[in-house]
């Protein structure tokens, strides 16, 4: 354990916008909160609803910021500057050398600006890397971070060890399947497919049940169905189901991702990092989707290590064209069919993962 003098007054969390980014940082939060009471955590996120979604059933501190991602377009360009300017305002007031302060950066459009400041008042900056190919906000901050790390093995340049993605309480199964079922309204009996774009949701991936469910309705024989979907999906996801009497609870946002997880005998997921780590904590056989308009397909590649091993299959998004439909309809059907291929999956997982977010959390404060 670091010695009392060595624990900052202070840890800013600067990143936000997705729940992959404001996760693990609410994550490693919870960990501190429990060994080091003392430090005070504030978060400075965007002003996206997602962010305060998280942040506010913890009662996390937290300040949205008008931070923007970069474009070549004047008005995104404007805005950008716009945001990179107020941004750095707003960090500037929490950051304080003299006063014991850190900064957590975790990537993403709203941690350059803060790290920026951070480095201009001589704070320290801690950087993790969240992704199997790090973005360009992370390569710029990984240049001039105090320490870099990554929860994944990555691209980054002189960081090799992967700690792990640190996951919210919130985001792991705490009980048996039936109970985490009747925590959903789900019948507590019922295998269960978990259907989820992550925070962002993904209509593709909404598009497509709605469409299994109109045109192969007996594939879902026996089955129930937990979807997390996009917004303006929802209506037209509940009457699918319904159309095809298929017993099904359809929702926008979860904040608990760990009932869903433990309620899931398979699921449909994007691959995010805290997604296919959440996905290798509940040990939850699964078709991974990546997300099909990133140029340097990180999704996919989160995923290659489970993939590998056998525990789940990564297939193209069905918008990819109709070359993609095949194998991920065809997967789906035998993973819905074959209790043994899903045993088979739940096995290749091998050992349940160890607690990142609380061994990071005493890392950072060896800092």
């Amino acid at each position: 354990m670091p010695t009392r003098t060595t624990v900052p007054k202070r840890i800013v969390f600067a990143g936000g916008g997705t729940g992959g980014t404001v996760g693990p940082g609410i994550a490693i939060a919870e960990r501190l909160a429990e060994i080091a009471p003392s430090v005070e955590i504030v978060f400075l996120c965007s002003d996206r609803p997602v962010d305060g979604r998280l942040l506010e059933p913890g009662g996390w501190g937290y300040r949205c910021t008008p931070a923007r991602s970069p474009g070549v377009r004047p008005g995104a360009a404007i805005r950008f500057l716009r945001g990179w300017r107020g941004t750095r305002r707003i960090a500037g007031a929490m950051l304080d050398p003299v006063d014991g302060c850190r900064v957590l950066a975790l990537g993403g459009f709203v941690a350059p600006p803060v790290v920026r400041e951070a480095i201009r008042r001589g704070v320290p900056v801690d950087l993790l890397n969240l992704d199997a190919v790090a973005g360009r906000a992370n390569r710029w901050i990984a240049r001039r971070a105090t320490r870099c790390f990554t929860a994944v093995p990555s691209d980054l340049p002189d960081v090799v060890d992967a700690i792990g993605v640190p996951l919210r309480r919130a985001a792991l199964p705490d009980g048996p399947a039936s109970r985490h079922r009747e925590t959903l309204g789900l019948r507590p009996d019922l295998p269960t497919l978990l259907v989820t774009g992550a925070s962002q949701g993904a209509v593709s991936i909404d598009r497509m049940m709605v469409d299994l469910a109109i045109r192969h309705r007996d594939w879902f024989a026996g089955w129930q169905i937990l979807h997390l979907a996009g917004r303006e999906m929802v209506d037209t996801l509940v009457r699918a189901y319904s159309e095809s009497a298929i017993p099904a609870v359809v929702r926008p946002f979860l904040e608990r991702m760990g009932d869903a997880w433990g309620a899931a005998d398979l699921a449909i997921t994007r691959g995010g990092a805290s997604s296919i780590a959440e996905v290798a904590a509940s040990r939850t056989p699964a078709i991974v989707i990546p997300y099909p308009w990133h140029e340097d397909q990180h999704q996919a590649k989160n995923a290659a290590t489970l993939a590998k091993a056998g525990a789940v299959l990564v297939r193209a998004d069905p918008v990819r064209g109709p070359v993609a439909r095949p194998p991920l309809e065809s997967s789906l059907a035998t993973l819905l069919q074959s209790a043994d291929e899903r045993t088979r999956m739940t096995v290749a997982f091998g050992p349940t993962p160890g607690d990142a977010a609380a061994e990071f959390a005493r890392t950072l404060l060896e800092g």
